[in-house]
């Protein structure tokens, strides 16, 4: 089903993130806390420390073919 394009719309964009501990919410640019170390990266809430979102950049690996 379609979303009624004349209807009510949130007051929230869509890069908001919310914690599941303590509901913070926030656009990662105010305020929540991103790490960052080498090809990984972690967002941690500021209010509580939760680990909202831990991420690594590696490339996919390499398909092997059986010899």
């Amino acid at each position: 089903m379609n979303a009624d394009a004349s209807g009510p719309r949130s007051s929230r964009g869509k890069s908001v993130l919310f914690c599941a501990e303590c509901r913070f919410e926030s656009a990662l640019s105010d305020g929540w806390l991103v790490v960052s170390d080498g090809d990984e990266r972690t967002v941690v809430c500021p209010e509580c420390g939760h680990v909202a979102d831990h991420r690594s950049e590696r490339a996919a690996p390499t398909p092997q073919h059986a010899d």
